[in-house]
């Protein structure tokens, strides 16, 4: 370990909860093996409860955006008219809508995102380990694509009149928000080096190639259904 390296972990010791979270943020993004090298940092049940809320936000985003995209290519159902009815009545709305879907998920997540995420772990070889270290991993560097969708989100606010119109918007800059979960897969995956014996290529499949796939091909589905549409 570099001199640069054990200065900064040095200053990690000293803080904790949501002081360390807020100053080491960008060890997330840029060290996550630093940032996930003590786990007890991170299990504050606030902190950890607010994380999973904006995966929830973030996740049902996506929900509408299906429900959209369904509305654009002419196979929406009864129930995903309701919704796009309901988000069409303004920002206030459609944010009172996914923060009650986003609190409710939150549970999801944690649950269900944890255990096979866990389960992962298992089959990468770690062994017997505390679960609930490999649910703060897979919680915190869900952050990395979480987090500059609910910016980008934010921004759009000022942009236009309500969600509804934010999707059908001509503009590209959003996608940029495209290689943010590549990005969590390569800092989870350095999360978990930093924490489990696992079996280095096991690993590489269950939390690199497997997930860079899916998510390649869940980007190639959405640009062929419009490339259809168009």
């Amino acid at each position: 370990m570099d001199t640069v390296i054990k200065e900064d972990l040095s200053g990690i010791k000293e803080d904790a909860g949501f002081k360390f979270f807020f100053k080491n943020f960008h060890l997330l993004f840029f060290k996550p093996s630093l940032f996930f090298k003590d786990l007890d940092l991170l299990n504050v049940p606030l902190l950890v409860h607010a994380s999973l809320w904006l995966i929830g936000i973030s996740n049902a985003v996506d929900r509408i955006d299906q429900k959209l995209m369904k509305s654009d290519l002419g196979t929406a159902t009864n129930s995903n008219q309701i919704m796009l009815d309901a988000i069409s009545g303004g920002w206030l709305v459609f944010f009172l809508i996914i923060a009650g879907i986003g609190a409710f998920g939150a549970f999801f997540v944690w649950l269900i995102g944890g255990w096979f995420y866990n389960l992962r772990l298992s089959w990468s070889g770690a062994g017997e380990f505390d679960k609930v270290n490999g649910r703060l991993i897979y919680v915190f560097s869900s952050l990395i694509a979480v987090i500059p969708h609910i910016a980008i989100l934010l921004v759009s606010v000022f942009l236009y009149q309500d969600y509804i119109a934010t999707f059908k918007a001509d503009e590209y800059w959003s996608s940029i928000i495209i290689i943010f979960p590549f990005w969590a897969v390569f800092v989870s995956y350095k999360g978990i080096l930093a924490n489990f014996t696992v079996v280095k290529w096991k690993a590489l499949i269950w939390f690199v190639v497997l997930p860079i796939v899916f998510y390649s091909l869940a980007f190639g589905v959405v640009v062929w259904a419009y490339s259809n549409l168009a």
